[in-house]
Order: C-alpha cells, then structure tokens, then sequence
C-alpha cells in the first residue's frame, strides 16, 4: 500500500510537469505561448456550504477560440479520483457576469454532486484548472489552504416546559447543554452564549449574553453557572425561572464564535407554565 500511494504521488507530480509542458507550446512562428489562464480561484462558502471556482482566460490560444474551461477537484488528497465540473461564463450558476471572460461555478458541497466532499477540514485542497482550445488543452495545477473553519453547534439539550414558582424567593431550575465542535480544535472556540427573549418581547440580561461554560466549574456566587465536565466541549448553566417571570414561551438563541470571529447559531425554546 506503501508503494501504491508513493506511485500516485509520483503521478500526480509528473502530470503537473506535463501540464506545464503542455501549457507551454509554440506558435507557428517559433515562439512560446504564454498560458492563456491568467487568473485562477477557490472559495470555500462556510455559511452556504458551497464551493467556488473561478478561471479568467484569453479569448483565443494561438489562433484558436476558447471552446470551454473546466475544473478537475480532487478535494484535499490528490491521490482522489478528481470531479470534473464545467465553468460557465453565462452569468448563471455562479458565474456572476456573462462574456467577461471569467469562468465560474458554485455547487453544493454535497455527496449528491461530487465524491470529494470537504468535512471537518483545515488543511489544502487540489485543483486542477483547465482550458480548452480546439484540440488543445491548458491547465494549471494549484492547491488552496481552506483556512480557519466556523465553529458548528451539534445539538443542544434545553427543557421544552417549565412549572412557573407560585411564591416569592422560589425557582424553577433546570440544565441547558449545546454540544459544540470546531474542525480547527476546541481551543479555536472563543464563547458561547444565548440571548434569552421574554415573552413579552423583551430580553433577558438587558439583551447581552448569557454565557455557557465548558471549565467544569460551579460558581458559589451565582447559582446558575454550572459546567459539568471541562474541556469536553459540552458548554453548560443551570436556567432559572423566578416567580417575577412572566408566562408563555421564551426562545434562546445560541451562538458559538471562534477567535476569528466566525460564528453558528441555533433557536430553541421554553414554555413556562402554572
């Protein structure tokens, strides 16, 4: 198996020659063409889940007209079987001006469309760019370094109802859990917190955040700071319903944010009852 992935690189590598070569042909007079590529890109869309790819190109390569462009994806292993997408210049499919001469294409990131799917990745991804002229074919082989990944809330335990304390002095406690994940380490995760909606319209805390922990302490002071274990990335606080509380349905929106300032969020709620 050793051999096996020590040849496809050694493949890999000899392709990026011969793409180089290729890409490198005379024109009738003697002289080197330049790569009609002239501009190469990839984005990686946290929020939407989808892949950008971009190629500006010369209209015409050594006389001939550009007949199409392409992408071949190997995700973030070259050894991969690559996905071949087509690139548009027709202002649709991602493509955001038609006959710019800037090919491009946004597709979901999904096992549905292509097989090298990016996950819980921070590392490069490979790209091969290509554009055909005729019988002729230019590429240009890069890689990417997909960079800081946002934060992901994996689930949250919170109480769908509450019993409303029918004195003074007395709470209603129960536990609130958000099981939270960074690809990049748990030490990337900067806070996460809730903002807690009355129902009447208004918000707990003058609006700022309530704080979940994950330091797997409990404060003396404060009887709803509460963590369970540290490091586990389960943040966690007790929730605490007092008699001055009014009646109906709250809703808690969790955010988890990274030290980059990227951010998820996620909206639960309670109902508090008599």
């Amino acid at each position: 198996m050793l051999y096996s992935g020590i040849t496809k690189k050694v493949f890999f590598y000899i392709l990026c020659l011969l793409v180089l070569f290729i890409s490198c042909e005379e024109s009738p007079d003697g002289l080197e063409l330049e790569n009609p590529i002239l501009k190469k890109h990839f984005t990686f869309h946290q929020e939407e889940n989808e892949l950008f790819f971009a190629i500006e190109t010369k209209e015409t390569y050594a006389g001939i007209e550009i007949k199409s462009v392409s992408v071949l994806w190997y995700g973030t292993d070259n050894n991969n079987s690559p996905d071949s997408i087509i690139l548009y210049d027709n202002g649709l499919k991602g493509d955001i001006l038609k006959n710019d001469n800037i090919y491009s294409k946004k597709i979901p990131n999904s096992a549905l469309i292509i097989e090298n799917t990016l996950g819980n990745d921070s590392g490069r991804v490979y790209v091969q760019f290509r554009a055909s002229y005729g019988d002729s074919i230019a590429s240009v082989v890069d890689s990417f370094k997909i960079g800081n990944l946002m934060p992901k809330i994996m689930s949250v335990i919170f109480p769908d109802s509450m019993l409303h304390p029918t004195e003074e002095n007395y709470y209603a406690i129960d536990s609130i859990f958000a099981n939270v994940f960074d690809p990049n380490g748990l030490d990337d995760i900067r806070s996460c917190y809730l903002i807690f909606q009355k129902p009447d319209g208004s918000y707990a805390n003058n609006g700022d955040p309530i704080y979940l922990f994950d330091d797997g302490n409990k404060s003396d002071d404060n009887i709803s700071i509460w963590d369970r274990a540290a490091n586990d990335g389960i943040f966690s606080r007790l929730i605490t319903i007092g008699y001055e509380n009014p009646l109906g349905k709250y809703y808690a929106n969790f955010y988890v944010n990274d030290w980059s300032g990227l951010f998820t969020s996620l909206i639960d709620s309670v109902i508090v009852y008599e």
